[in-house]
């Protein structure tokens, strides 16, 4: 059976790249040196999140974007399909 989950992740531009961290999964970070590298890591790391959790600790997903504290962040909805 394959689940569909998705996520908002806040991608924090910055002059050096951009950290990536989601707000529903504390601890699951990543980083980019551009936003298409940014979105493939979100998903990587998004997919490892998910894989080392039994399906019961999943946390539900926000259904509303993130506040963005920082003009230049951005909010992305990152998709991760998975196999139970």
């Amino acid at each position: 059976m394959i689940r569909t989950y998705q996520y908002y992740a806040i991608f924090n531009i910055a002059d050096d790249g951009i950290n990536v961290t989601f707000p529903d999964l504390p601890g699951c970070i990543t980083f980019g040196h551009s936003v298409e590298e940014a979105l493939i890591m979100a998903k990587e790391a998004l997919e490892l999140f998910l894989d080392g959790e039994p399906n019961e600790d999943i946390p539900l997903p926000q259904r509303i974007m993130p506040q963005l504290l920082n003009p230049k962040d951005k909010a992305y909805l990152i998709e991760a399909n998975m196999t139970s």
